[in-house]
């Protein structure tokens, strides 16, 4: 299957190395501003076979050989592109957020429908193996009460912003900030798991910029008979330790860097303590894409996407929690 990758950055090189090891994933080609920048992109990554160069999306767009592409750009223009895609009838593997708001994200469902495509967010946590192995584990602990998720990490590019050089991340104009960086990691974890809270409360640190830097989120589940709470603490300029936890009842499960579900220990009050995560596997990214290109082969036009929902719920929360904290992006402002 034909791909071409949509922007040359790290996320990028991530994807590449791990595509390589998907038998049906075929490179053929790299869309960035610049050729040489492209050049670069394709020797960084050892990759020998022929990569045809498109310096515009236009021209994936126009390219018949195209069945797929895998768009890694700025924030901001995640919506638009993947849009100018499935408008052109090729599929998409949208890299998260896939908008900066809930209209846009309905946008690029509704021009996957109306184009007979498929869309799908790039959130790689849901495809892992260990995430199957978490929630077969989950009713271990009895009544769960809490979730407590956790992704500080301190950035290199925040000692930019602090001589004045302002990175993507710090940008609102890039529909950016630390929610939708890395805070909607463990968001979209316990989402995945528990669905549509009753009650969100935010606070956060925020930058001269306008955006988020650090935050925290308090998700409050009461629609079961078992009233459960989320806590979920982010930041880009601090380092915490990233240990997550599920507790209930009977004991908890605890979990080293949540974006990869690392390695999860299952700690039970009777002592029992079992490493419950299969081994790591260094090129994760793997799994989003074989899932997607499994849903192409079983593609069926005017169909909802098996992601659509989530990614909605998803987008529908982190917008939410955007307005408590009065982070406004330009393209909210447009009707």
């Amino acid at each position: 299957m034909n791909f071409v990758i949509v922007g040359s950055n790290f996320i990028s090189d991530t994807f590449l190395m791990a595509a390589q090891q998907v038998a049906e994933f075929d490179f053929y080609g790299i869309c960035s501003r610049k050729k040489s920048t492209a050049q670069t992109f394709i020797k960084k990554n050892r990759y020998n076979k022929p990569v045809k160069i498109f310096l515009t999306l236009h021209d994936v767009c126009s390219d018949p050989q195209v069945d797929a592409v895998y768009i890694a750009s700025p924030n901001h223009l995640h919506a638009s592109q993947a849009i100018q895609c499935l408008q052109a009838k090729k599929h998409v593997l949208g890299e998260k957020p896939s908008a900066a708001n809930l209209r846009e994200l309905q946008e690029v469902f509704a021009a996957a429908q109306t184009n007979n495509c498929l869309y799908m967010e790039a959130f790689m946590t849901s495809y892992l193996p260990n995430f199957q192995r978490l929630k077969n584990n989950l009713p271990r602990l009895g009544k769960i009460r809490k979730f407590h998720g956790r992704f500080e990490q301190y950035s290199s590019r925040y000692d930019a912003y602090l001589k004045g050089n302002i990175p993507n991340w710090c940008r609102l104009d890039y529909a950016n900030g630390a929610l939708v960086d890395i805070g909607i990691y463990p968001l979209a974890l316990i989402l995945a798991l528990w669905g549509n809270p009753d009650h969100i409360m935010a606070s956060a640190i925020k930058l001269a910029t306008g955006v988020d830097a650090a935050g925290d989120m308090l998700l409050t589940y009461k629609q079961t008979t078992t009233t459960k709470q989320a806590m979920i603490n982010y930041s880009k300029i601090t380092q915490g330790s990233n240990i997550s936890e599920f507790q209930g009842e009977l004991g908890r499960i605890e979990i080293k860097e949540i974006s990869q579900l690392k390695h999860m220990t299952l700690i039970l009050n009777d002592g029992t303590k079992e490493v419950i995560s299969l081994p790591f596997e260094p090129n994760i990214m793997q799994y989003e894409l074989i899932s997607f290109i499994e849903e192409i082969k079983n593609f069926q036009p005017k169909a909802t996407p098996k992601s659509q929902g989530f990614s909605e719920l998803l987008m529908s929360v982190m917008q939410q929690v955007r307005q408590q904290l009065n982070i406004v992006y330009p393209s909210d402002c447009k009707s």
